[in-house]
């Protein structure tokens, strides 16, 4: 009788051991970014997600594009980018429509971008608007081909009545961030 008891308790005492080796983050303390991470973003469930970027990850990192355009004819667009992904700038704005007080424009506009790394090239379509007395526009979107497709991007730009070596009148200078990609 006495063998059962000990074997019933030794039971218990791994089970008690198996359960704290897996307690939860959120009882284990730290930040709760930290606890979400070490339950939701590792590989191996419980173990925190590496802080550095290693070599193999660059294609997960978030991505800034530069961009100088302009239009050519409306409603198309040519221009240059640089920053992460150097190469060509296409455009074309799709709708345009001016608010009754002349103040913001909506936009909905296809934003293609021809990598010199070929690899990185992509189309991304984009809503978002202008101010028109700032000058200052905001756009979301997504890359519907190419690189990274299905990533989100978000489009800055500041409207400039000029930029040095491009053709005479406005242009518009900024940046497409673009998310990290997806796990495949």
């Amino acid at each position: 009788m006495k063998t059962i008891g000990v074997q019933s308790r030794v039971v218990s005492l791994v089970i008690a051991i198996l359960l704290l080796l897996q307690i939860s983050p959120v009882l284990a303390g730290g930040p709760p970014d930290e606890q979400l991470a070490m339950t939701q973003g590792s590989r191996s469930p419980g173990s925190p997600v590496p802080a550095t970027e290693k070599a193999g990850d660059k294609h997960r990192r978030r991505v800034e594009v530069t961009f100088t355009k302009w239009t050519t004819t409306s409603p198309l667009m040519a221009g240059v980018t640089g920053g992460d992904v150097a190469g060509v700038f296409v455009g074309e704005v799709l709708q345009r429509q001016d608010s009754a007080n002349g103040r913001i424009r909506r936009l909905e506009a296809m934003y293609e971008v021809q990598a010199v790394d070929v690899d990185h090239s992509f189309t991304a379509l984009i809503r978002g608007g202008t101010n028109l007395v700032t000058g200052a526009a905001l756009l979301d979107g997504v890359i519907l081909a190419g690189w990274r497709t299905g990533a989100r991007v978000h489009v800055e730009f500041q409207t400039l009545t000029s930029c040095d070596g491009k053709p005479a009148g406005p242009c518009f200078q900024g940046t497409i961030h673009i998310d990290r990609a997806s796990e495949d």
